[in-house]
């Protein structure tokens, strides 16, 4: 099973770096954002995770890839996710050629020079952020007797309402 761009409340990875990024004003569109990109929400990918164990004499030994089948524009879904948190979405765009160009340049320099964190962009961040990746479901939703529950518009909502209710357990200011 291969659950792609899976995302929710309390993600650290996926929301948890685009939030960061968009928070620092390092997280630009390549293209203008145009890139066709499907993910997954995690209760998407534990029900698909679930339904292939309960289907293992169909689905073993072939490789599914389990997303919500709702393909958007990178920018779109970026600005999702940041909205839902409150972040300013991304607002400016670098052709991809630029980015890319700029995180093999930055790789270097990381390479000789690290930095107390990620580096702003990367080549394979470049790549993630222009290219469109998206599957068909069609086999993975009638092999695995499965289709996800959650949309990704209601993922925004979920993530919304997750932030809020983290917040509330935030210290309070000094």
């Amino acid at each position: 099973m291969r659950p792609h761009l899976v995302w929710g409340p309390g993600d650290t990875q996926l929301v948890g770096r685009i939030l960061d990024r968009a928070r620092r004003g390092r997280l630009p569109l390549l293209d203008g954002g145009r890139a066709l990109i499907d993910s997954t929400y995690i209760d998407n990918a534990a029900t698909g995770i679930s339904a292939a164990l309960a289907r293992a004499d169909e689905a073993h030994g072939r490789p599914f890839v389990i997303t919500n089948g709702e393909p958007r524009p990178v920018g779109e879904l970026l600005a999702g996710i940041c909205l839902a948190s409150g972040v300013r979405p991304p607002a400016w765009s670098v052709p991809a050629g630029l980015a890319r160009a700029a995180g093999s340049m930055i790789e270097r320099v990381w390479a000789v020079r690290p930095g107390t964190d990620e580096p702003p962009m990367t080549r394979f961040l470049a790549e993630q952020l222009s290219t469109a990746h998206w599957f068909d479901q069609r086999e993975t939703r009638r092999a695995l007797a499965w289709s996800p529950s959650v949309s990704i518009d209601e993922g925004l909502r979920r993530l919304t309402a997750g932030t809020a209710s983290c917040s509330r357990f935030a210290a309070p200011p000094a």
